[in-house]
């Protein structure tokens, strides 16, 4: 069954999608991806993981080189990276809306829900391609802030607090009308707000 990219809001509303078997090969499947060997850090697979549900998807993406790339290079940490960011989220009692706002350095998929606010933040100018291919380390993005959408409850009655999953270290958020003062990090950020019942 092919859609249109403009119906799959409507397609998408009706029923839950999963990225599964994910991953990079070489050109013509001619073999699982050379660089792998040098993603130490899990950088594809961190996006594989994170991307998917962050745009709207009902879980995290599978990727599909487990003997290549996970169970090579040791990155089971990372799946348990991606359950401490969404931790205690109910994602259907949520009904969140994806929104992917504008920000000036940063890629920003958002989900904005009932009770719970999440954004994964990526750095563009780190990609496998920048890290993997050219040699190039990531950069730290500093002194950087997101605004909050409209319409969320009052954020004194809230917890707002940002998750790198690369170090694994939750910060509580300072707060300033509706933005969020990020601190530094390196490829990417959760941000999330709590409101209190």
């Amino acid at each position: 069954m092919t859609h249109s990219p403009n119906a799959w809001p409507a397609v998408c509303g009706a029923m839950a999608l999963l990225l599964a078997e994910s991953g990079a090969v070489e050109p013509r499947h001619a073999g699982p991806f050379k660089l792998y060997a040098k993603d130490t850090d899990g950088i594809i697979l961190h996006d594989v993981l994170f991307a998917p549900f962050f745009a709207g998807a009902a879980g995290p993406g599978h990727i599909w080189h487990w003997d290549h790339d996970v169970a090579k290079n040791d990155l089971w940490w990372h799946f348990g990276r991606f359950a401490r960011a969404i931790e205690g989220i109910d994602p259907p009692a949520e009904r969140f809306e994806v929104l992917a706002p504008e920000h000036p350095t940063l890629r920003v998929y958002m989900l904005k829900g009932r009770r719970t606010l999440l954004a994964w933040l990526r750095d563009p100018r780190t990609t496998w391609r920048t890290e993997l291919d050219e040699g190039n380390p990531p950069r730290a993005v500093a002194d950087a802030a997101l605004n909050l959408p409209h319409g969320l409850p009052d954020l004194a009655a809230a917890t707002v607090r940002t998750y790198d999953p690369w170090t694994d270290r939750w910060t509580p958020a300072r707060v300033a009308g509706a933005k969020v003062a990020l601190p530094a990090f390196k490829r990417s950020l959760i941000v999330r707000v709590d409101v209190k019942r």
